[in-house]
Parts: structure tokens; sequence; C-alpha cells
């Protein structure tokens, strides 16, 4: 009964409502979402409030964004380790970072992620030191570029 209650009583809540609207428009970081509601005028103490109810109820969670961004940046974008924890820098922070980045990095294998990129820039006629400089770029690591290098050696050899 009393949750029902707290329910009813966050749903008239201005700052609930504003915050379940961000929401619905994007899945943001709680540090995103506070300096939104924080722009909007209300009160640090009412903002804390309705994050804390937003988090009890799973409708935010850093960690389970930084593993959607994770899966995004490394697939789509072929990101490598480096450049994605500088990508999450700027929207979460380092303790957040920190924590979810090794979980959320252990399902991807930024070699053959690094590989694959290599072999498709190949395709395009990119040269050697271009395609490390591009490597370097994405955020991988001298072991990433060398075993995608020696991929696209093998790959050519064919």
């Amino acid at each position: 009964m009393q949750n029902m209650q707290n329910m009813q009583n966050m749903q008239n809540d201005p700052v609930y409502v504003k915050a379940m609207s961000l929401l619905a428009l994007s899945d943001m970081s709680e540090r995103r979402l506070r300096e939104k509601l924080l722009s909007k005028g209300f009160s640090e103490s009412e903002i804390g409030r309705v994050l804390d109810a937003l988090r009890e109820k799973g409708y935010i969670s850093d960690d389970r964004l930084i593993e959607n961004l994770v899966s995004y940046y490394s697939r789509r974008k072929y990101f490598g380790r480096y450049r994605i924890k500088l990508e999450l820098l700027s929207k979460f922070d380092r303790e957040s970072v920190d924590r979810a980045l090794d979980g959320a990095c252990a399902c991807v294998d930024f070699k053959e992620l690094a590989s694959e990129f290599a072999i498709k820039e190949k395709s395009k006629g990119t040269d050697r030191e271009k395609l490390i400089r591009k490597l370097q770029r994405l955020g991988h690591d001298s072991l990433s570029i060398r075993y995608a290098l020696d991929t696209v050696g093998r790959s050519e050899e064919k």
C-alpha cells in the first residue's frame, strides 16, 4: 500500500515527470540526466531523490549504458579499448567507467576487431603506414595493431 502511494506521488512530481520525459527520448547517464534537470531549475535534493527512485526501479543504470556503448563503439565504429575509455570518460565519471569497463570489454576481442578493420581498409587500397595511424587513432594497442597487420599480410599472400 505504501509503495503504491509513493509511486502515485512520484508520478505527480514535476522532477520525476521531467526525468521520465527525458529518458523517453534517449537512454542517458545519471550525470547527464542530473545536468539536464539542474538546467531546468530543479534543486539538487529533489533531483537526488528522483534519481534514487529511478535507479531503484532500474530505469537508469550507468553500468548497463556503458555495456551498450562498449558494444556500439567496438562493433560499429571499430574503436579499441583506449578510445572507448576516452569516449566513456566524456559521458561518465571515472569510477563508473573503471568499474564497468573491464566486464563490458571482456566479451570484445580487440585483436580480431582491429584485424577486421584492417582487412576492410586494405581492400580500399590503404597503405600500411596509413593503416597503422588509423588503428592508433581508433584506440587500438600495439599488440592488436601488430596482429591486424599480420592478418592482412597473411590474407594478401593467399
